[in-house]
Order: C-alpha cells, then structure tokens, then sequence
C-alpha cells in the first residue's frame, strides 16, 4: 500500500493514451509486418512513413477507447482489451493469420476439443505478459478523474486532438495510405484490437439478423424423383465424404512428388484436378457447398436462413443422414437425421477423447442394410485438421518421418511439418479406400457412388503463414485448391445413363468448384427442381438417351 502511495495518480484519458501507446508498440507486430510488405519507401521518407503510421494508429487506438474512459467502464473495458488483444498477438505471429468476420466466427464455433489443440506454453505466456500483467498494472495505477463536465470537455478536446493527428499524420503520405487501405484485407485485418473488434460487431449485427429471420426460407419445394430415376433397375446409395483441410497440392494423384494415394491409385477413381473451395474454413465452405448460392453470392446469413441440398434429397424421397467425426456441420444437417461419433464408443479408432476418421463406417453396414429407399450418407471427416495433425492418424502409418508432435507449428522444422501433414493425407488415401470397399460390398443391391471434396486448403508455413481462414480475396492457392475423387459401383453410371469417357474427359477441367456439388448431386441421384442449374452439373452434359 505504501508502494502504490508513492506512485503519482493519472488521469483517466492518460491511462487511455498511455495504454493506446503500448498496443501500437507491442501487440501490432503483425501490422509492422504487413505494412513493410505493402510499401516501397527508401531511406527518410520510409522513415518519416512509419513514424506517421505510429502516430496515426495511436490517435485512432486513442479515439476508439476514450468514450470509456469514465470510472465505470475504464479498467473493465482495459482490461477485455488487453487480454484479447494479447491472445490476438499470439495467433497472429505465431501463426500468420489475420483477423476478420470469417475467423471470429471460426473463434466463436471451436468445440472444446479444438480449443484444446490451441493451447500452448507460449500462448500461456502471450496471456501472461501481455494479458494478466498489463491488467494487473492497470487495476493497481491509481486514477483520478475529473467531475462530470470538465472530464467530459477534456475527452471531447482529446478525440478532436486525436483527429486532427490523423489528418496530420495520413495528409503528407496520403497517396501512400490510399492504395494500402483500399485492400483492405491486406493491412487492416492485423491491427490490433481494431480487427477483432471490428469483426464482433460485424458477426455480433448479423447474428440478431439472422435471429430476427424466424421463418427458414424454402429451397426446391418442388423437388421430386425424375421418371427416370424411378424406372433404374437399383435404388441408388451415394456417400458424400466432406474432406478437412487438404490441400490439393499435397495428393500424389495430383502429381505431388510423394505417394501419399497408393490405395485410392488402386481404386478405379476418377480424380478432378482443379477444384476451388467455397471459402477458406469450415463454418463458410461445408454450408456454401450445400448451398443453392454461390461462393460469390453466398452469405452466413444465407446459409442459416435458406434450406440447402439436404432438405431437398430429403424432400424428393431420399434417406438422408449426416454422421460427423468433426466439430459439427454448421448448420447443414439440423432438419436431416444427424449424429456425431460418440469419442468414448467401444471402438479401435477411438481413445475417448479423438476418433480416427475410420470411425464414421462403424455400423455403417447395419444402416445400409436397414435402407429401402434410395440415399445419400454424408460422412463429416477429421481430415488434416489441425495444428495437432499428429492426432489424425494412426501411428502405424506414420510413414514419413521426423514429424512435428507439437501445436506450435513456427517451432518445427518445414520438413517436419509436410511429413506430419502428409500422414494425415496418407490416413485420408486409407480411409476414402476402406469407404469403397464398403460400397463395393453393397454395389450388387444398389447403386453405389462416393464423392470426396475437402472444405478447404492449409497453409503450412509458406510465407510464414499457417492453417487457414485467410480472407478469400488475398487466400493462397494452398487454402483454396483443394482435392476432389469420385468413385461409382460397376452399373451406376449406365443406370444413370452417363458416360464414364465423357466424365474421365473433365478430370482436368480448369473451372470446377464448390459451386458444382448442389447441382451435380441433384443431376446424379435425378432430383427434379427449378433450383437446378444444368450448367453447373458435372454430369449433365455427360448423359446419353437410355436405349
């Protein structure tokens, strides 16, 4: 007590300012980063730049927290930001992402397994230093505030100071800040607090949106068999695998220079070599690509107010069920029978805590044999999700070593890191072949088909970035191009009346995307709809008259 005695007082909009200080100091690394990359000034003027970029985000760091620099709100509010921009810091030097909508949203539906994966000793220590410690000094500073009018004209004169430091600091460089905040993705999304702040309001305003939107919009009312699907010989079963995280570039099917598909490579596949996602995370691409929208028309609003392609198949007569080995299917599955893989089940792919993705087909035989009608399986994979990739494979097929046993992916080598990454594509091969071979085992009864398309990409390092939910427009292609692989029982295709030569032709087509799955899968099990674009089926322009 004597301590803190001694210590002088500081006025509230001091402490703001003091506190702004330290932010644009030591929790935007990132932003110096970024903004080093963005501009091409040499010598004093570079000089001169950075120093009007310091100034600049203090003062708007400063504008932001000074209308809660009253007694009530001051430390409290201090205090969230310190710890968020803290855990902020860390993922974005750790890891090389930025923040925006699309990644708080990410945040904010982590399960608590995820969430485990996360956790470190330098996260830990990015909490301490530059969370609890902070909080601490600003709990422990004595302030003083001024009576209501004089303190409320000192901050009214503060902000109008702080704007016209703006003016001041971007005026003389304007022609260099107009091209760099233009692209917004490319320096905004890593200032600190303003990104993850900016980016809670934004989901914040359309979650009460889409709450307010009580009705789900119908998609496909008229959706029905065809004539067609109805005369087959078989009913027809398809399985939908929605792949985690892979990464096109890493299957050798692909031409990656490792075997990481020696077994699918034995299936008699068909594999599409250019296909984009959706988005570049879970949450945008597994309900985008259910979607009867778009990627450039699609939406989270959208996608939680719009039935999709499973309540359409569902509609039309098909069984429908979604099993999840993952965090959940973001909406996709709720009006569908759904169910995820219980991680305590009796099972060899499952040690209580994780399931190994060979789990979904425990059982699978027991439902498939139960079914009498046509229908379509989704199974939801663990994939490549990370950063604990060691965790999404077996051991015995840790083929390619010295792996990274770590969730601190910066600290290992970029060696380690492909090798652990390309056992889980390994692992995924595997487990994609044991999914055939169970369709092979039905192919007599019914109609059998697999379609597997990963969500989305991973960025392993490369320009000191990882795992993913970059924004779209600045993503690299390691998050967006992502692996596709069909497979079809011995009649399927000609009970459908489609030419296989003609589908094996556009293995290599350039423009394939999410975009394609709604449509295609409608065209393959023969859904009737007004919402089926025949242009966007794979299949259409490969069907023949039945003779």
């Amino acid at each position: 007590m004597e301590m803190r005695s001694v210590v002088r007082p500081v006025t509230s909009t001091r402490l703001v300012m003091l506190f702004s200080l330290c932010l644009v100091a030591f929790y935007n690394l990132a932003t110096w980063h970024a903004l080093l990359g963005l501009t091409q000034l040499q010598g004093l003027k570079a000089v001169a730049f950075y120093a009007s970029f310091g100034l600049f985000l203090w003062a708007a760091i400063t504008l932001l927290l000074m209308p809660f620099s009253f007694r009530p709100t001051l430390k409290p509010v201090l205090s969230l930001v310190a710890l968020g921009s803290a855990a902020a810091a860390y993922f974005m030097n750790d890891y090389g992402i930025s923040i925006d909508t699309v990644m708080m949203q990410n945040v904010l539906e982590t399960n608590p397994g995820e969430v485990k994966a996360l956790l470190s000793g330098q996260l830990f220590l990015y909490l301490g230093l530059l969370g609890v410690l902070p909080i601490a000094l600003i709990w422990w500073l004595p302030v003083t505030y001024r009576r209501v009018l004089p303190g409320l004209v000192n901050k009214v004169l503060v902000c109008i100071g702080c704007i016209l430091l703006i003016a001041a600091a971007v005026g003389p460089f304007y022609s260099t800040y107009a091209p760099i905040f233009r692209d917004e993705d490319k320096l905004t999304h890593f200032i600190n607090p303003t990104n993850y702040l900016y980016a809670l309001g934004k989901l914040t305003k359309q979650t009460v949106a889409i709450k307010e939107t009580v009705q789900i919009q119908t998609v496909g009312a008229d959706s029905v068999l065809s004539p067609e699907a109805q005369q087959r010989p078989k009913k027809s079963l398809m399985i939908f695998v929605v792949g985690e995280t892979a990464r096109a570039d890493h299957f050798s099917l692909n031409g990656y220079g490792r075997e990481t598909n020696p077994e699918l490579k034995q299936q008699d596949i068909l594999n599409f070599t250019h296909v984009a996602s959706c988005g570049t995370s879970t949450a945008v691409s597994v309900p985008c690509m259910f979607s009867r929208f778009s990627r450039t028309d699609y939406s989270d609003k959208k996608g939680k107010t719009y039935e999709g392609l499973l309540d359409m198949l569902q509609r039309a007569g098909l069984k429908v069920l979604w099993l999840d080995n993952n965090s959940d299917c973001k909406g996709t599955c709720l009006r569908v029978p759904h169910s995820d893989v219980p991680k305590n089940q009796p099972s060899a792919f499952c040690d209580g805590q994780n399931c190994l993705d060979e789990s979904l087909l425990v059982g699978l035989q027991d439902y498939i044999d139960s079914l009498k009608d046509n229908a379509i399986i989704v199974l939801h994979s663990d994939g490549s999700h990370g950063p604990e990739y060691y965790d999404r494979y077996p051991k015995a097929m840790e083929r390619f070593t010295p792996v990274c046993h770590t969730n601190q992916l910066g600290s290992c080598t970029s060696d380690e890191l492909k090798n652990v990454y390309d056992n889980t594509i390994l692992y995924t091969d595997h487990f994609l072949s044991q999914t055939i071979e169970l369709l092979k085992r039905n192919q007599d009864k019914v109609d059998t088909s697999m379609i597997y398309v990963s969500d989305h990409g991973e960025s392993l390092g490369e320009n000191g970035i990882y795992l993913h939910a970059a924004p779209y427009a600045i993503a690299p292609e390691a998050q967006t191009h992502v692996p596709m692989v069909m497979w079809f029982g011995k009649q399927t295709l000609e009970d459908a009346s489609i030419d296989r030569n003609c589908l094996m032709a556009k293995q290599n087509q350039p423009d394939l995307s999410h975009d394609y799955m709604f449509h295609s899968v409608l065209g393959l099990l023969g859904v009737n709809t007004i919402e089926y674009q025949p242009a966007l089926d794979i299949f259409r322009s490969c069907k023949h008259a039945r003779g």
